[in-house]
């Protein structure tokens, strides 16, 4: 025998509605869009990205670093 819905529903507990009217979107509809799944590739394409950008932005601290260095170095000279 297949259950009914009154079966279904009869261990369910009363719920207080909102009185019949509609609900707002509790998301707006610019930030619901429906999720891709997300492939092993992509994952991995993520990744190296995200390593690629810290390694260029070490790269650019260090860079920076060490022309102010030689600046400094420069400027006081002539000795």
């Amino acid at each position: 025998m297949k259950p009914t819905l009154e079966d279904l529903l009869a261990g369910v507990p009363a719920q207080d509605g909102n009185g019949g009217k509609l609900q707002a979107p509790s998301v707006s509809a610019s930030k619901s869009k429906t999720t891709e799944p997300v492939t092993q590739l992509d994952k991995t394409t993520e990744n190296a990205k995200r390593v690629l950008e810290e390694e260029s932005q070490a790269r650019a601290d260090k860079t920076a670093q060490l022309r102010a260095a030689r600046e400094k170095r420069d400027a006081g000279g002539n000795d």
